[in-house]
């Protein structure tokens, strides 16, 4: 009898330490679907699956996110519902894809001509109150912010070259809707709102002048230099970044430090994309040059020329679209006034 005592005792025992060493083999994997705004294609899409892949290594296996590329579960501007719907347990989208149902989402990530160096933006997120300010706007549609990720500075293909504010006057110019094309109308630019499968096409038949896109390494593999022989670069108009946002039930389920990985993650994955992209532009760049495009750097007087009259004409504008509108441009212009890019 106390034989078979110490045995059962022995076992339990051992039980007992397999389960303390080996904790996560006893737990189910968390399991996320996560969609981004990228083509399977894309650079960008490379570093969304790295990072998942870095969220199951670092978790020790208990979170697990399954990335699709753009389109693949549901139409990239359905992400904000499909997430809080729980279709979805994440996204990686941009937040002016969703303007409609907040004019800030329209802005936060993308103040046109504000920003220089990618720093700037991350660091208004992350130190000086943008990151708050997103959760408050997505608040509302049952999803919580994680953090950002941009892609670095884009350039700005045309036809013709393109040295100062005053060349846009009397072209046509490829945009998506909100601040960039409220810019080039009152800079007497035409406007012309395309998918970006139409792009190339219109470009090469003249129906546009130019287009506002990505960066130089996404608009030379969508082959725009082959029919727009001058760009832009870099090009501070556009600086933006997209978030990383979950379903706010599926992160408050989670553990504290699952949530302090996937924000550390989120962190290391903005700056990888961000080198990553600017080695493939430098690539994509001597290419071009080599076909015989021609890279255009505006000269300094320039930029903050056209950043004064943006802030006049088109900042101000969209600050009185909402209260939300004007907390955003306000937090936004205290920060530039902090780096000295406005006075």
């Amino acid at each position: 009898m106390k034989r078979k005592i110490m045995t059962m005792t022995m076992f339990v025992l051992i039980g007992a330490f397999v389960f303390w060493v080996f904790p996560a083999s006893a737990e189910k994997p968390i399991t996320w679907k996560a969609q981004t705004l990228f083509s399977a294609g894309e650079l960008t899409y490379k570093t969304f699956e790295h990072f998942c892949r870095r969220v199951k290594v670092l978790t020790n296996g208990r979170l697990e996110i399954t990335p699709y590329p753009a389109g693949a579960v549901v139409p990239t501007f359905e992400c904000l519902d499909a997430v809080k719907n729980n279709i979805l347990q994440a996204m990686h989208t941009g937040a002016s894809y969703f303007m409609g149902k907040e004019p800030a989402l329209g802005i936060i990530s993308d103040l046109i001509y504000a920003y220089q160096d990618p720093w700037e933006l991350e660091a208004w997120f992350i130190y000086r109150g943008g990151l708050e300010l997103l959760t408050e706007l997505y608040k509302p549609f049952g999803v919580t912010p994680i953090g950002i990720v941009m892609w670095g500075h884009e350039s700005f293909p045309s036809k013709f070259p393109i040295r100062g504010m005053d060349d846009y006057k009397g072209h046509k110019f490829r945009s998506p809707h909100g601040m960039t094309a409220d810019m080039l109308r009152k800079l007497g630019a035409g406007v012309v709102i395309l998918p970006g499968g139409e792009v190339f096409s219109a470009l090469d038949k003249g129906v546009i002048d130019g287009t506002d896109w990505g960066t130089p390494s996404m608009n030379h593999r969508l082959g725009f230099d082959q029919a727009a022989k001058y760009f832009i670069y870099p090009e501070y108009r556009s600086m933006p970044a997209s978030d990383f946002t979950v379903n706010t039930k599926e992160w408050e389920r989670l553990p504290d430090d699952i949530k302090e990985i996937l924000k550390t993650a989120v962190r290391e994955w903005n700056w990888d994309t961000v080198a990553r992209l600017a080695i493939d532009d430098r690539r994509a760049i001597r290419e071009m040059i080599a076909s015989g495009t021609t890279p255009i750097a505006w000269e300094k007087k320039e930029v903050e020329r056209l950043r004064e009259f943006v802030r006049n004409a088109v900042w101000e504008e969209w600050a009185q679209k909402s209260p939300l509108c004007r907390k955003v441009i306000d937090s936004h212009l205290e920060w530039l006034k902090e780096l000295g890019r406005i006075r």
